[in-house]
This record gives C-alpha cells, structure tokens and sequence, in this order.
C-alpha cells in the first residue's frame, strides 16, 4: 500500500484551490470580462454595421429611384422653364409692341403738329397774299364817290348815335373828361375843305367839346374813315371790313383743318 499524507494531500488541495481561486480573480475573470466586452463590442459593431448597412440600401434605392425618375423631373423641370420663357417672350413681344406703337402714335402726332403749322402757315400766307391783292384791286377799281359816301356815313352814323346809343356817347366824352379833346383821325386821302368842317362839326358834336383834329393820311385804308376818340375807336374803312373778312376766312380755314385732322 501507498503510504499517504493526508495532511500533505489537503495541504495541496488547499494550495490547489487557492490557486485556482487567484487564477480565476486574477486571470479569467478579468479575461471573461474582456472576452465579453469584446463580444458585446462585436454585437454593437454587428447591430451599427447592420443599420449602416439598412441606411445605405435605402439611400441606394431612394437614389435608384431618383434617378428612375430623373428624366421624368428633367422633363418637367424643361417644361416648366420653356413655359416661363414663352411667357417672358409674350411679355417682353407686348411690351416692345406696345412701345413701338407709343413710338409711333408721338411721331405721327409730332408730323401731325408740323403739319398743322405748316399749314397754318400757309394759310395765313395765303389770305394775306388774297387780301392783299383783294386790297390792291379794290384800290384800282373803286370808284371815289363810295370814300364820299363812307365819311357821310361814318358821320351820320356818329349823329345818330345821340338818338341810337347814348351809353357809347357818354362813354366817349368820359374818356374825354380829363384829356385833350383830340380825334385821331385816320384818312385814305387829305379830305376836302368841306369834308374837314363836317368832321370837325360831327366830333365837337359828339365830345360836346372844342376837338383838335389830327389828320394822318394811310392809303391801306382803301376807303371811309378810322377815328381815335379817347378810348373809343369808330372804323368804317374798307381796310376794316377786309380785316374783318381776314378773320371770318380764318377762322373757317381753321374749322376746315380741324375737320379734317378728325
């Protein structure tokens, strides 16, 4: 028989426990533990690359899909920008027409107002140059007795004046009140002794003052007499009546234009 130590035998199953005890606080406890945080690592890499991995597939085919619908956008992203460009086209077509017609209203009325004086021009050139000649002819054709008749006229009309118009005749000798009793007589022609001394009677009569007469002599007159009395002018010359014709023929001239600008 084996001769065995009990004490020895448990004294190393004492030393063997106790080994295995350090062993397992100092060695394998630490290694389970690192063993386990590297496995817990390794899950959470897993579980991350897992969710990288999802994230990525659906990036991918939310690319794949975008660019399945890529051509369609193109598309519509084409049109829209030609429709944009043909609306800008109508706006900047209605504009540039819109300007070329204010253009061109300013410039047929710019040649319509040149015109209009241009006309008027020569309208006015034209019944000078018909009065004129209208003047000139009656000059030569006018027998003298109508200058007669027109001076007894002219003082008839200033005799009767008491009986037809005495406002017109207190209204001259007003304007007489505080001047000189002077009448500015305009003549074609020197009158004759006895036209002179029926004026003379007519004005003092009229001024109900002693008048000073000043004769000027003026052959556009054609015929008749214009008087200068204070304020008041009395004009039956010829002269006057184609003045007067002057502005009846203008201001038909002008009616005519008008009519014809419409």
């Amino acid at each position: 028989m084996l001769d065995l130590d009990l004490s020895t035998i448990l004294w190393e199953v004492v030393n063997f426990l106790l080994i295995t005890v350090v062993l397992y606080f100092l060695v394998f406890k630490p290694m389970t533990k690192r063993a386990e945080a590297r496995a817990l690592e390794k899950a959470e890499a897993r579980a991350e690359l897992e969710a990288n991995r999802a994230e990525s597939e659906e990036k991918l085919n939310e690319i794949n899909d975008r660019l399945a619908n890529l051509d369609k956008e193109i598309q519509g992203i084409t049109d829209t920008a030609y429709s944009h460009s043909q609306i800008l086209q109508k706006e900047l077509l209605d504009a540039t027409r819109e300007e070329a017609n204010r253009i061109m209203m300013d410039a047929v009325h710019e040649a319509r107002k040149e015109q209009l004086v241009d006309i008027k021009e020569n309208q006015v050139q034209l019944v000078e140059t018909v009065l004129t000649l209208t003047r000139t002819a009656i000059q030569k054709i006018l027998p003298p007795q109508v200058h007669d008749d027109l001076l007894n006229e002219l003082t008839g009309n200033i005799w009767n004046m008491g009986k037809t118009d005495m406002k017109l005749v207190e209204k001259i000798r007003d304007s007489l009140e505080a001047r000189n009793a002077v009448v500015e007589l305009s003549l074609p022609k020197a009158p004759t002794q006895e036209q002179y001394v029926k004026l003379y009677n007519t004005f003092n009569a009229l001024t109900d003052k002693d008048v000073e007469l000043e004769i000027t002599e003026d052959p556009n007159l054609v015929a008749g007499a214009k008087a200068r009395i204070g304020d008041i002018v009395l004009d039956n010359s010829i002269a006057a009546q184609i003045d007067k014709m002057r502005t009846e023929v203008e201001d038909n001239l002008e009616l005519r234009t008008l009519g014809n600008d419409d």
